[in-house]
């Protein structure tokens, strides 16, 4: 009975070192215990299992939006390969065209869209393309939707954001006093 108790710890332990997502994140601010973060779960490679994006601290965070971590899962572990700016509101994943190539170096998975707010009515657009064991930097123009905006850059974030080709799933972190982080479900 021991034995079989001790196994049940062990394993719980290594499946919460395996997701990054179970990992606690403390309070930098100081005004709470632990900070709650964001994450997204897609498949990003296509290959059947759920990619992550974890967001960062919220204070590293503003209307702009703030750092993700990209992991892809990787024989029932994440593998963090790299890092994206965005805002949970204005993000959408697609199929890369590159996503077959069987060059290594050249094939890309997914691109994340994105929208970077530096105003009420302009903004960075663009995209992140996601590799084998990296992510490209964001290849962007400036548009201007929103309030004051023009017609052409509304139409380009309302056609992007709408409904994002790889289906995603966003969740709010739920972190207990004991360190017990809980992810429930709220789709986009």
């Amino acid at each position: 009975m021991k034995t079989v108790f001790l196994l049940l710890i062990l394993t719980s332990l290594h499946l919460s070192a395996e997701d990054p997502s179970l990992k606690t994140l403390p309070d930098p601010t100081g005004k709470a215990k632990y900070a709650e973060r964001q994450r997204i779960l897609a498949d990003l490679d296509g290959d059947g299992h759920n990619d992550m994006l974890l967001s960062g601290s919220p204070d590293e965070f503003g209307t702009m939006g703030g750092p993700w971590s990209v992991y892809l899962s990787r024989k029932g572990e994440y593998v963090r390969i790299g890092e994206v700016w965005a805002h949970a509101m204005a993000i959408a994943i697609e199929p890369d065209q590159a996503r077959n190539h069987k060059d290594l170096k050249t094939r890309r998975f997914a691109r994340i869209w994105v929208y970077l707010k530096a105003s009420g009515s302009a903004g960075t657009f663009g995209y992140h393309r996601v590799g084998e064991d990296s992510v490209d930097e964001i290849k962007s123009i400036e548009i201007y939707p929103g309030d004051g905006g023009t017609v052409v850059g509304n139409s380009i974030y309302k056609a992007t954001f709408k409904q994002s080709p790889i289906p995603f799933t966003v969740q709010r972190s739920a972190t207990q006093d004991d360190g017990t982080v809980k992810w429930p479900d709220t789709n986009r």
